[in-house]
């Protein structure tokens, strides 16, 4: 063969791998296919597992799965209504909030066995926790106040401390990866956008700005980024932002899409989406080469 021939043959060989890595950094998976709704899905620390909400057992309870997909199974709590799910850094660990004596109160568990620790003692409502990178806390919502705000307590349970005082709702609450700061949702101005603030408290700064509701923030592992919910474009979507503010990029289009979880590599986003007609677990590839992130829609 000559040189010619094989210089050819080595550049045609060079533009497949070249085709190949553009389409797995494409790549869009569907990772649960089951006729009831999943939803709320947190990726793990380890980048290993994806826990997530499900009705498939009646009502809500929490699902593990790889995030290579395969067998689902349910981590049984002996709570109802379990629901907004968290990991612990360790990720042997799972905060959520549960029903207890009809109000949801919060609660952990392992991964290794045993049974559910109940961390909040409140009347009132207490729901959707986060811990925080350093393991040591759990920022939460709760109605305790006489309205929504944000509160932080020890993981091993004891006095929770208020970290937001405001009459309209704070939602949602999630550390930055360095443990720093603290994005939430409000609707202080009038909509629900995104807010960040101290972990300490005070310090506010709204990050979007937008007459439709933006929820459920989630970081990115470098913290300079933060990816959304969104209905601003006439549907549910999966946003990212620059954590300094600035112009939000679309990363899904269509299909109701919400609930995003970073993975810990930066290179992939789990989120759930109505695509395939009902609510499912999707994951879909971040162009960590082009910043700020862009994604693709899922498959139609």
């Amino acid at each position: 063969m000559s040189k010619a021939a094989r210089a050819r043959i080595l550049c045609i060989l060079m533009l497949l791998a070249i085709n190949v890595s553009f389409a797995q950094d494409q790549v869009i998976k569907r990772v649960t296919n089951d006729p009831a709704n999943d939803y709320h899905v947190k990726w793990s620390p380890d980048g290993k597992s994806l826990a997530f909400a499900s009705q498939r057992s009646g009502e809500p309870k929490i699902w593990l799965v790889s995030v290579k997909g395969g067998k689902q199974i349910i981590l049984d709590t002996g709570l109802s209504g379990d629901h907004h799910i968290a990991w612990a850094p360790d990720s042997r660990h799972i905060v959520f909030d549960a029903r207890y004596a009809g109000r949801p109160n919060l609660f952990t568990i392992s991964l290794d066995g045993g049974k559910p620790i109940r961390l909040s003692h409140n009347e009132n409502i207490d729901f959707q926790p986060y811990w925080s990178p350093d393991g040591s806390s759990i920022v939460f919502s709760s109605l305790r106040s006489g309205n929504a705000d944000i509160w932080v307590m020890p993981a091993r349970g004891g006095p929770p401390a208020q970290l937001t005082r405001h009459a309209a709702d704070d939602h949602h609450p999630v550390w930055s990866p360095d443990g720093k700061k603290i994005a939430f949702s409000s609707n202080r101005n009038g909509n629900y956008d995104i807010w960040i603030m101290a972990a300490a408290g005070g310090r506010l700064r709204q990050l979007t700005f937008h007459k439709s509701k933006d929820d459920a923030a989630s970081w990115s592992p470098d913290g300079t980024e933060i990816a959304f919910m969104s209905e601003r474009s006439g549907s549910r979507d999966i946003w990212i932002i620059s954590a300094d503010g600035g112009k939000p990029i679309q990363f899904t289009k269509g299909k109701y899409s919400s609930w995003p979880s970073w993975s810990p590599d930066g290179r992939h986003i789990a989120f759930s989406s109505k695509a395939s007609g009902n609510t499912d677990i999707w994951i879909q590839a971040v162009d960590t080469k082009n910043p700020p992130a862009r994604g693709t829609a899922p498959a139609q």
